[in-house]
């Protein structure tokens, strides 16, 4: 009895220590953020015939918070799978964390990341006046947006425990691919020379470990999540989505159910994914390439865990600042040309409407490397019908761009917003660059290059959060800009963009480097501009429908089926939009066991689809809803297929329903 209680004793003791010696203190969490099924323009392809039937996966929003136990300083890093988050977002939920979570959390230490995915509905902008992402704001996507972001960072904070953090790192095997090659061999030989890959195809991790149990990883690698393509009208999540549902799903299978594993956006300017160069590839279908390519960031993640990893220690420290980069001054020691220069007033250039080829081209105007040489008569006068003509201070500014629209001169406010955050965190001798653009792979060369030169007796491992607290399109190198490819058609600032980044990132390091911080903002910039008033004015609701009780089974399920076959059921359906948010499962599939059914697996898996379809009746208010699951690598058993939603009458009341398809069963 004794020594049962002197072991007691003893590792009672062990874990007091280990506790006291743990650097970090760490929580995750993640939470649903889909937006409403149904009839919402995509955001990404800017195509308005794109617009949502259904789900393929669900989105989620996945949630680390770190704390440097020492000091109490806070981190709260999010990969939230849409295509950008605007500066409105981190600005309610940063309000929100400070009242009722933290004081601590601020502008500087929350960094909401968007995954970049092209398959959810957009809407939630507050600030565009002319949008080519979405043709409507709405509210209650916007909310539940921050609503969802809020909940994980809360939870997470919540969840903090102390724990280790080990950084490794793995080369990703044929995930990504440059899809303009051109562009980037516009850059300077001898530099090209330095690296040996056209794009960076080394992965960055983070992992969690608490008490010998895994928490879960945020990783950093740069590639579009745009496998599904622009024919596509079910929400994705897409291959950085496939990445963490392989990696939560294994995480389960070895005994740690709560594992969050975040695959953050980092430099994917110029990477595609569509391996063929021709929007296709590697698999034979859009949503098996998208699987193959988060099963290539999955593999390479799980080799980070297996694999040589060093346990990160020291400090945080942070940086944050707001640039109005209309009017940004690059001094002659970084703008390359020996003189003071400027950075524009945005706009978009006839290559941005052209598209990137390699994953599937824009309008059939325009061509990629047009420059304002190739201007047209009557392309300026159709921009100037839907917009306005840009002043020749601006066209001289963004040259050798031509210009279309001229987003930072329409009035009374610029149509994009023009002051932007940028930030820099450090976790020991980690440096993740906080930006709100899309990166391509020399300029993200350059600017770890220039970071890194502030700490030049120190090992530091630098990485690009992308796509970070707003979206103002690419950043191009002067080079590649000057080819005008997509990417630099979509540089909204002009060709010195870099170089303005560079000059304020060297200047935030130097900070850094003697040990000045600051919360939000160093030195005397502006603030962006507050939209919310204006833009709820203009909302319109997503739905109105009324509609009778579902009730009707349509199309049958097979009586059995062999693994590998697709299970389909059809069933009488409202509008899904109806029951959205209330309704959190549209479709759940649930297996016999005994006299019980459970439910194994929802529209949030790889596997299964939901496709909704209004009836082309005039006298019929319902709509069917298509069910379908590809049957895995499971046991054989019996198995129904099960819908929920909800439904309108004419009063205006909402009911939920439930329409159970037949049973079938699953045989080897």
């Amino acid at each position: 009895m004794k020594s049962i209680f002197t072991l007691v004793l003893v590792l009672f003791s062990l874990k007091g220590l280990y506790a006291e010696e743990a650097v970090y203190s760490v929580g995750l969490s993640k939470k649903d953020i889909t937006g409403p099924p149904f009839g919402l323009m995509f955001w990404g392809y800017a195509r308005e015939d794109q617009t949502g039937v259904g789900i393929q996966t669900r989105q989620f929003a996945r949630s680390l918070v770190m704390e440097e136990r020492k000091t109490g300083k806070l981190l709260a890093y999010v990969t939230a799978e849409v295509g950008g988050i605007p500066f409105e977002v981190q600005r309610e939920v940063v309000k929100r964390l400070q009242k009722e979570v933290d004081p601590k959390f601020h502008l500087g230490n929350v960094v909401l990341n968007a995954s970049h995915t092209h398959s959810g509905p957009a809407g939630f902008f507050q600030y565009s006046e002319v949008s080519f992402y979405s043709t409507n704001y709405y509210s209650q996507v916007f909310s539940l947006l921050c609503d969802g972001i809020f909940s994980a960072i809360r939870d997470a904070y919540h969840k903090r425990i102390p724990s280790t953090v080990y950084l490794g790192k793995a080369m990703v095997k044929d995930a990504g691919i440059n899809r303009s090659l051109d562009a980037y061999n516009a850059n300077p030989q001898e530099e090209r020379q330095l690296y040996s890959d056209t794009i960076e195809r080394e992965m960055t991790q983070l992992n969690f470990v608490a008490q010998g149990k895994k928490l879960g990883h945020v990783n950093w690698y740069g590639v579009h999540p745009t496998n599904i393509t622009f024919d596509n009208r079910l929400i994705s999540s897409d291959n950085k989505g496939v990445a963490a549902l392989l990696s939560e799903e294994q995480a389960l299978n070895e005994g740690h159910p709560s594992f969050v594993a975040i695959f953050a956006q980092a430099n994917e300017g110029d990477v595609s994914p569509n391996l063929n160069l021709n929007n296709t590839g590697p698999g034979k279908e859009m949503y098996e390439s998208s699987f193959l390519i988060g099963k290539r960031q999955f593999l390479a993640s799980q080799e980070i865990w297996k694999g040589p990893t060093r346990e990160l220690k020291g400090g945080m420290a942070f940086a944050h600042t707001f640039i109005d980069m209309s009017q940004y001054k690059v001094s002659a020691e970084f703008s390359r040309t020996g003189k003071e220069e400027s950075t524009c007033p945005s706009a978009y250039g006839y290559a941005f409407a052209a598209g990137s080829t390699e994953e599937g081209g824009g309008h059939w105007l325009f061509h990629e490397g047009m420059t304002d040489k190739h201007r047209r008569f009557y392309i300026d006068w159709i921009a100037k019908f839907m917009l306005q003509s840009p002043s020749e201070e601006l066209r001289n500014c963004q040259k050798p761009k031509a210009v279309l629209f001229p987003m930072g001169e329409t009035k009374p406010i610029p149509s994009l917003p023009q002051i932007l955050p940028y930030g820099m965190v450090r976790i020991g001798d980690l440096l993740i660059m906080v930006l709100p653009h899309e990166v391509t792979t020399m300029s993200a060369r350059r600017l770890k290059k220039q970071v890194r030169s502030q700490f030049p007796n120190e090992s530091l491992e630098v990485v690009i959060s992308g796509l970070s607290n707003d979206f103002s399109g690419y950043i191009t190198t002067p080079e590649e800009y000057s080819e005008q490819h997509y990417e630099g058609g979509h540089t909204l600032h002009g060709k010195q963009s870099l170089n303005a980044l560079r000059q304020e990132f060297h200047r935030m390091a130097s900070h850094m480097r003697e040990g000045f911080e600051v919360s939000e903002t160093i030195g005397n910039h502006p603030f962006p501009l507050d939209l919310s008033e204006r833009v709820r004015s203009k909302e319109i609701p997503f739905t109105n429908e009324t509609s009778t009780e579902p009730k009707e089974i349509l199309i049958f399920p097979k009586p059995i089926y062999k693994i590998g076959e697709e299970v389909r059921c059809r069933v009488e359906a409202a509008n899904p939009n109806v029951g959205y948010p209330m309704v959190k499962e549209y479709f759940i599939i649930e297996k016999r066991l005994h006299s019980a059914w459970l439910p194994i697996k929802t529209e949030a898996a790889i596997d299964t689809k939901i496709e909704y379809q209004t009836s082309r009746l005039p006298w019929k208010s319902l709509g069917s809803m298509d069910l379908s699951w590809t049957i895995g690598d499971r046991e054989s058993g019996e198995y129904r297929l099960v819908h929920k939603g909800m439904f309108q009458t004419s009063n205006g009341k909402k009911s939920p329903y439930t329409l159970i398809c037949p049973s079938f069963r699953v045989d080897p």
